[in-house]
């Protein structure tokens, strides 16, 4: 497995990269995580400090793997979208290509995951990236730890590979992702 590289300088953000405070948008209207479809996450970001994200997820009875707790592939499933939001910061889409969630904890139907995002290092197409996600409250208990790595892809990796009604729906209709990339589903 890659490690993240131990020297070099803090990655750059692109010049019109959002300040902290900004509230992120969807980066697709039918994104399983942060789009608004019936069975979906609905979740939001708020930038941050230091190339940092912010947001939570609210565990419904519908996200239940055990009685009563949060499915884990769930879980994971949100930390890939808090994660994979950090490349708002420069402008550029990846892809996942590997993710590692620790749990710490159970997390209970009906509380409230607060998920903190930080781009950790980049090396050229390769950005380290790691969250932390606490029950209840911003400063809760720690209740699940992730760390990935993503790859910049050109914007074409999503012509070539996704489903082609969807990717001609995007261009067509520029409302279905943020706008700042010709394709990003």
């Amino acid at each position: 497995m890659s490690q993240p590289p131990t020297e070099g300088d803090r990655p750059v953000p692109h010049p019109t990269a959002p300040t902290p405070g900004t509230k992120l948008g969807q980066h697709y209207a039918h994104c399983f995580a942060c789009g608004d479809t019936a069975s979906g996450l609905h979740m939001r970001f708020t930038a941050g400090e230091d190339l940092t994200v912010s947001g939570t997820f609210t565990v419904t009875p519908e996200h239940q793997g055990a009685p009563g707790l949060a499915h884990g592939g769930l879980l994971t499933a949100a930390f890939d979208e808090a994660l994979g939001a950090l490349q708002v910061f420069f402008r550029e889409p990846a892809v996942t290509a590997r993710l590692q969630t620790h749990f710490r904890r159970p997390v209970p139907v009906g509380t409230t995951l607060y998920l903190h995002a930080r781009v950790d290092r980049r090396e050229g197409r390769k950005l380290w990236v790691s969250a932390q996600g606490r029950l209840d409250a911003p400063d809760g208990p720690v209740a699940a730890e992730a760390d990935a790595l993503f790859l910049v892809v050109p914007a074409e990796h999503f012509a070539t590979y996704g489903r082609p009604e969807d990717v001609a729906a995007v261009r067509q209709n520029p409302e279905l992702h943020n706008g700042y990339l010709e394709v990003n589903p």
